[in-house]
């Protein structure tokens, strides 16, 4: 399919997180912007970045967020995912991401769980601190989730938008602490 949604919508916000550090660099902060690709089978690319970098990457001072499926109508913090075991992801990261949403003055959706696992799953069973950031349909799924519909015009850009606005609020907020 085309992919627009799932996951192109997620590179865009990645791309403008990008530019905004750039222009507005964190002092004392490392980020890393990734897309890994391989997400349907199984995330392979998350497992190898994992793998590659794990001596690199601290669980305890490392924070993976999340952007997963961004073009739907509406922005929504996933609580848990799983596809055999359902796993929670630890309560600060998702209130950090809430506070950051409040801050940017972006509501979201609470109290969804997947079980469409995304590559937050290998980042969180790994052991660190992980979050996402995701948007769905009034169908409580991302809009034309893996249908030939799923193209650039078929996208809520708005919603990309209050995407990129949370995920930099959450980059400069855990910068700070």
């Amino acid at each position: 399919v085309p992919g627009a949604n799932d996951n192109l919508s997620a590179v865009a916000v990645l791309t403008a997180l990008a530019r905004s550090l750039a222009e507005r660099p964190l002092r004392g902060t490392r980020v890393l912007l990734l897309s890994t690709g391989s997400e349907e089978s199984f995330m392979e690319g998350m497992q190898g970045f994992i793998r590659r970098h794990r001596a690199t990457l601290d669980p305890d001072r490392t924070t993976v967020l999340c952007l997963e499926c961004v073009g739907s109508p509406t922005l929504t913090l996933v609580e848990a995912e799983g596809m055999l075991r359902m796993r929670p992801y630890s309560e600060a990261a998702r209130n950090r991401l809430a506070d950051a949403a409040e801050a940017a003055g972006v509501e979201l959706v609470r109290g969804l769980r997947t079980v469409a696992a995304t590559d937050a799953l290998i980042a969180l069973r790994r052991g660190y601190d992980a979050v996402t950031l995701a948007s769905i349909d009034a169908s409580k799924f991302p809009s034309n989730y893996h249908w030939p519909s799923d193209t650039p015009e078929n996208l809520d850009w708005a919603t990309m938008e209050r995407a990129f606005a949370v995920a930099d609020q959450f980059l400069r907020v855990n910068a700070a602490h």
